[in-house]
């Protein structure tokens, strides 16, 4: 069996403080591995409330989407200017889909994400993306937990920090 080097890493933020805590860590793998790091955000569709026969999608505009999706790709450009950044709009998919379909179609060898730690009713209600991706993905999947540092990958043994 032959390894196969890792030259690209998928990670993916919602744009919230917790979403982004898995960027330093791709970052730094990135970086001690020379892989292209590619920072992917996926919008959802609009919010759909229903109540009995009635249901309601809360007006979105596709304008309001552009303005939210250049407004996250500045912020991304700033935290992780050495990136690519992909902000793609869900299109009816669950974002576990939208993720899975965009690390196959870029060709990504890891996908690494911050798992929210979601359990009990927030869990069966919101699912777990982490958990969905993990399962499905054709790749490994690093999932990091919202408290835990960044990992300085590549560094010396005996200094304090894992190493790759």
């Amino acid at each position: 069996m032959t390894s196969t080097p890792m030259n690209r890493i998928l990670v993916t933020t919602d744009g919230s403080e917790l979403g982004q805590h898995a960027l330093s860590h791709a970052q730094g793998l990135a970086k001690a591995l020379g892989a292209e790091l590619i920072v992917l955000s996926i919008q959802t569709d609009p919010l759909v409330a229903a109540y009995g026969e009635y249901a309601y999608a809360m007006p979105t505009s596709n304008e309001t989407m552009d303005e939210m999706k250049a407004s996250l790709e500045n912020l991304l450009h700033e935290r992780v200017p050495d990136a690519r950044i992909m902000v793609e709009r869900a299109q009816g998919r669950h974002v576990s889909r939208a993720i899975l379909d965009v690390a196959r179609e870029e060709g990504a060898q890891m996908i690494v994400m911050t798992t929210h730690g979601r359990s009990g009713l927030g869990r069966a209600l919101m699912g777990s993306v982490a958990q969905a991706v993990a399962q499905h993905a054709a790749v490994p999947v690093l999932l990091i937990k919202g408290d835990q540092g960044p990992v300085a990958w590549g560094q010396a043994k005996g200094e304090g920090t894992a190493s790759l």
